[in-house]
Parts: C-alpha cells; structure tokens; sequence
C-alpha cells in the first residue's frame, strides 16, 4: 500500500462504556492530516472469568461488510489488557473474513507489553504516545525509522525505542472528534451508527458530561497504576482547554456538564488555575467535576473552583498507610488524605472517594484503619467507590506480586477478569469489612460507626447489624437511583421527605442515621 491512495482510517476501541475519549483524540489528529476517519465502539460487557468476550458469526461479518464498504485501509484498535485476547480473536477473524488493509494496535497494553500486543495478523503495534507513530505509518515511512514502532523483520518481533519526539505540544492538537450521526457503535449485536440516543444510552452520565483532559502524565508513580504517560506532567494552556469546551458547546448545545479526566488536574500552578477558573465561569459556564490529590488541595483554590462551577470531587484513599506505603508506593498518608477531604466538605461540595479491595496484601488491622480514617469525615455528602484490585502486566505491582508468588491470589486478572472479582478461589476483602466501609460509614453518624468498628467482624451481633444495615442502605439507594432516572421531578421530592423523615426517626431498628 503507498502512502498516496486514498486512505481511511477507522479507530476502533472495545469497551462497556460508549465514551472513546482515546480514539476521539487520535481520531481528531488524523483528520487534521486529510486523513478520512471514522470511529468505532465495540460495546462489551466487562469479562469475568468464565465469561471471555467474544464476538458471533454475523458480528465479525457486520464488520467486515462495513470496512469493504468504507473501503478502510487502517484499522487501529485502542488496547487495554481486558481487550488484547477479543482484540486477538478479531483480528483472526477479519483475516479470515478478507480485510487486508494495515491492523495495528496502541494504548496502555502496547507501551506496557509490546511484543505480546503485535497478535497474529497485525501489522503493527505502538508504544508511547500515537500521534506521531500514526502519522509516520499513513506516511508509508520505513517501520526502522518510527518510534515506539512494534514490528515484524525476518518473522522476529522489533520494537523500537520511545523517542521524546512522540509528546506533541498539547496546545497545537486539534479538538477531539465529538460528534454523532457519522461514527458507528457495535451493541446488541448489531452494527449501527453512533447517535445522540444510542450516546445517552451507553456513556456514563446518561452522555451528557462531556469528558475533557488539559494534560497528559501523573506527579505520582503508584505501583498498580497504568499511566503510560508518567512524569513531568504536560499541560494546556487555559485558552487551548477554554476553546475545546466552547467547541463543544457550538456543536453539541445538549452537554449539561463537564468532567474533568486529569490525574493531575490540580497539580497545576495557582496562576494555571486562577485563570481557568475566571475564564470558566464567564465563558462556560457549566457544572464540572475534577480528580484531586490530595496533597494540593487548599482552601484558596478549593473555593477559586467552586466559585467557577465546581460541582464534585474524586480523590483516592486507596488503602492504609501501611499498604499505600508499602504496596502501592503512594505518597499520601491517612493525615493527607483527612486533611484534604476534610477542606472538601467543608466547602460545600460533594466528595467521591476511591477505595481498593479484594487485596491479597491487606490484613485486618488496614481494614480498621480504613474505616475509622472514613469515620473522622462529617456527614453527609461523600461517598465510596470501590475497585478490585488488578495487578497489570509490566506495573510495578505485577513485578512484586509475581516475585511474591501470589498472582494465582487475586480474585481478578487482568486478561480476563480486569477489576472484576470473579476468579474462584481468589482473595475477597470480608464481607463485613466491604459493607462497613463502602456502605454503612458513609450514610451513618460517627458514634455509632465507632461502636461498629471497635466491635469488628468477630461479634456475630455486630456483623448482623452490619449486614441489615447495608442491605436496607442499599435499597434505599436502588429506589432514589430509579426515581432519579424515570422522575426527576417526584426524585427531588422524595429525598427531601426522606431526609426530614430519617433526622427525627434514625436508620433501621432506630439507629440514628447521618442527616
């Protein structure tokens, strides 16, 4: 293939969510070089361990009916672990099927596992970086000279080393490709193109958060982390990353929000932020949510934020002390993580906090720690999401579990069960200790989830109370979350007469529940 016929190129990610941040990215740059680009969605359910992804007959012959069609001479695929084994599979299938255009594959697997990345009947794999990679290959350059390169000479695998050359000024990408009608998503087994309905029915959000990075890296190294980007972090300007969101609100007037994807969004300087923000609030607009670390947080910028449209926070616990230090070479301390989610709530806003279970490292003695660091916090207005932990191939993390002898440990894998718990046999956090922390804590006073940790799992009576408490707690969040979806009008009612009700009654069997 030279490099002047007429290309087309589709970026394909396989995925549970419609929201390709990835390839809209990618995608977006190809177009700026007069590359025709179309995007697609893969839509899967998360593997569990004895449920692989697989793709039907007539799902590999929808997709080779439309690449003939399209004429698509590149098809590249976003690969994270859980997707390189369908990834396999497809790729297999499309040669069958006749596709002979150039398959290649980047993303996390690729930078972090390169040589087990190039599958069998593709052409190549990327590390690091895309944009120029990408660019050098619809170029038609010779695969020695591309960087990050994964390719094949003399039927062995070469793979080229990174080059800074690949870390694009932010400032000069184009905007992401968000836009509906043109794309096409794979759901229900049927190959279709991706619109405003299917978008709300499949991203986060019901679609209508619009997620927007200013920077690429992280200022922390975590062992079980994927950031292939890693440090120092890269950042927009406030005008590049004000001009992307007013282009979205040009093409696409049904946003209602924006979310904020940066792992180091508040890393920034106070300059950075001051201007975002002022600009934020009088050229957008619009309600956002941010990660933080905690460590940054102040009150000063907390309130610049807030004051923009700030709507809520993720910040990471992760762990105790003992295994943030130890095993997931975290910097922040249970102090940090108080001091900073303390300054949160006490603004006024709404904190998500990130937690990791089923961790084979984990003792009793973290689990109490856990919750009586989630205890200190006032209430309401926070609460827990919990992610099984996954050690990922070439992480520091993997290495420690593999030395250790403990991969076969884990309740979850990561080709086949990523940060879902469905290996028999594997370690789970106890289930008294799971619903205390990310269920109960959160919806209770202090007093009473004192009393709760100090009896601990070894009290039958304590452990019951427990197990009532969250299956009531979780029911009452099954009814508001339908409420909320079908009647947003009856929804608002109901939680302000729930609240009411539940100060001047207290939790099930009269126990007094945070109002």
């Amino acid at each position: 293939m030279t490099a002047d016929m007429q290309q087309h190129l589709v970026l394909a990610t396989i995925d549970e969510e419609a929201r390709p941040l990835s390839i809209r990215v990618l995608g977006a740059y190809a177009e700026s070089l007069g590359v025709e680009t179309t995007l697609l969605v893969i839509l899967r359910r998360v593997a569990g361990h004895d449920r692989p992804i697989t793709f039907t007959g007539g799902e590999i012959k929808q997709i080779a009916r439309f690449l003939r069609r399209e004429r698509v001479t590149h098809l590249g695929f976003y690969l994270m672990t859980a997707s390189l084994k369908p990834y396999r599979r497809l790729v297999a299938a499309l040669r069958e099927a006749g596709f002979k255009g150039v398959i290649l594959a980047g993303g996390v697997h690729p930078t972090l596992c390169p040589e087990e990345s190039l599958v069998a009947g593709a052409d190549f794999a990327v590390r690091g970086a895309g944009e120029v990679p990408l660019r050098m290959i619809l170029e038609g350059k010779a695969p020695t000279d591309i960087p990050g390169l994964v390719w094949r000479k003399d039927g062995n695998i070469e793979i080229n080393v990174t080059s800074p050359s690949q870390n694009l000024d932010l400032n000069r990408l184009p905007f992401p490709l968000f836009r509906f009608d043109r794309d096409y998503i794979l759901v229900g087994g049927r190959l279709r193109r991706l619109n405003w309905a299917m978008h709300q029915r499949h991203a986060g959000w019901h679609g209508r958060y619009y997620d927007l990075v200013t920077s690429r890296g992280c200022v922390y190294k975590c062992a079980y982390c994927c950031n292939v980007y890693g440090a120092p972090v890269r950042r927009q300007s406030v005008e590049r990353a004000i001009a992307e969101v007013l282009h979205v609100k040009t093409v696409e007037p049904r946003m209602a929000g924006v979310n904020i994807q940066d792992d180091s969004f508040y890393a920034g300087s106070d300059e950075w932020l001051a201007e975002f923000c002022q600009r934020w609030k009088s050229e957008i607009g619009l309600p956002f949510i941010v990660r933080m670390i905690p460590r940054y947080i102040t009150p000063a910028r907390l309130e610049l934020l807030k004051d923009a449209g700030l709507q809520y926070v993720t910040m990471g616990l992760e762990g105790s002390d003992r295994v943030n230090r130890e095993i997931y070479n975290r910097k922040e301390t249970k102090a940090s993580f108080l001091k900073g989610a303390k300054t949160v709530l006490e603004a006024g806003l709404w904190l998500s906090i990130d937690y990791i279970i089923h961790n084979p490292y984990e003792k009793e003695d973290d689990l109490r720690e856990i919750a009586r660091t989630l205890n200190e916090l006032p209430r309401p207005h926070w609460w827990v999401v919990h992610l099984a932990l996954t050690p990922f191939p070439g992480t520091a993390l993997y290495t420690r579990c593999q030395r250790d002898g403990i991969l076969d440990q884990f309740a979850t894998d990561a080709y086949d069960a990523m940060l879902n718990p469905t290996r028999p046999g594997g370690y789970r956090t106890p289930q008294f200790w799971l619903d205390l922390i990310t269920v109960v804590l959160p919806n209770i006073n202090p007093a009473l989830g004192e009393r709760l940790i100090a009896a601990g799992s070894d009290n039958p009576r304590n452990v019951a109370t427990v197990h009532t408490l969250a299956k009531w707690i979780r029911r009452g969040k099954a009814m508001t979350t339908w409420l909320r979806d079908r009647t947003p009008w009856l929804y608002a009612i109901t939680y302000r007469v729930l609240r009411l009700f539940s100060r001047k009654r207290g939790g099930p069997g009269g126990m007094n529940v945070a109002g």
